[in-house]
């Protein structure tokens, strides 16, 4: 993922491959359902650094729970070495706390939660905390009860796969993106497109960012939500995607990273797997404040 006109600094030495998975089972307070995610996050095969953060959170505490849900998130920073790291990260962090702290409904509240995201983001630049022209792209998945929204902004994704039908939810923005909203390209030109990570929106490049925010959207038993940075979609595309995530979500981030490692793999690759899963009348939901977080 790049900013127009901006490249990305020489690497620094490889660091330590990064790749995890997070099971988090876990009932949303009211919902039919309970939620089995997995996150895999993966520097690549090409790149020195993994810039990448995947999140979940889910509160321990019931009255919380009960209010928010389960937030779970994707972000791909930009800006080279010290710079796209700590974007992405201050987006993983800042995201989760004030969704959990922002007044108003679980949509309004990841709208807040992105602004002061992207406020603290475009503050570390400008006092030296981060590097001038850091951000990152960030793409948020909440689930409340049985309702789904999310908020998104740059070229990250989140797929919902229903049956055998897998649909985007997000719209890119990106030149590409862009272009083919427009009808000028279609979204197999796009694939190939010389300007395809040339994003147009991202949190921390300006003052003011504005998210597209989705939702609400009932969530039903079975549906597999999938949240996944530019570094895998590049790669796989949305159907073989769809074909993977039908399996177990832990199996699934694997192979999804595997896939994408094996044909390139150049940038760093996260996603996080998402199933509403039939709820066990037995089951125990984790009694962690949060769940174990890629950061």
């Amino acid at each position: 993922m790049w900013w127009p006109f901006r490249s990305r600094e020489d690497s620094p030495p490889r660091s330590p491959r990064d790749t995890r998975a997070v099971p988090v089972p876990s009932t949303p307070s009211g919902a039919p359902f309970r939620l089995d995610v997995a996150i895999v996050s993966d520097v690549g095969s090409v790149r020195e650094q993994n810039e990448d953060r995947g999140r979940c959170i889910r509160p321990g505490d019931p009255e919380r729970l009960d209010r928010r849900g389960v937030l779970v998130l994707v972000a791909d920073g930009m800006g080279g070495h010290e710079a796209g790291d700590v974007a992405s990260m201050t987006a993983a962090d800042v995201v989760a706390k004030a969704y959990y702290a922002a007044a108003g409904t679980p949509l309004e509240a990841l709208g807040r939660a992105f602004a002061e995201a992207n406020t603290q983001i475009h503050a570390a630049a400008a006092d030296g905390t981060g590097r001038p022209g850091m951000g990152t792209t960030c793409t948020a998945l909440a689930i409340r009860g049985a309702e789904a929204v999310w908020a998104h902004v740059g070229d990250s994704r989140l797929y919902r796969l229903r049956g055998s039908r897998i649909e985007r939810l997000t719209t890119d923005h990106s030149v590409v993106g862009e272009l083919v909203a427009d009808g000028v390209i279609s979204e197999e030109e796009a694939r190939h497109h010389d300007q395809r990570n040339v994003i147009t929106r991202a949190l921390g490049i300006a003052p003011a960012v504005e998210p597209s925010l989705g939702g609400p959207l009932m969530v039903a038993t079975g549906d597999v939500f999938v949240l996944m940075s530019d570094g895998l979609y590049d790669l796989v595309p949305e159907s073989e995607i769809g074909e993977v995530v039908a399996a177990d979500p832990h199996d699934a981030a694997h192979e999804l990273v595997d896939r994408a490692n094996a044909r390139g793999g150049y940038d760093n690759v996260t996603v996080a797997v998402v199933r509403a899963a039939t709820a066990s009348p037995t089951a125990t939901a984790r009694p962690t404040a949060e769940a174990p977080a890629l950061s």
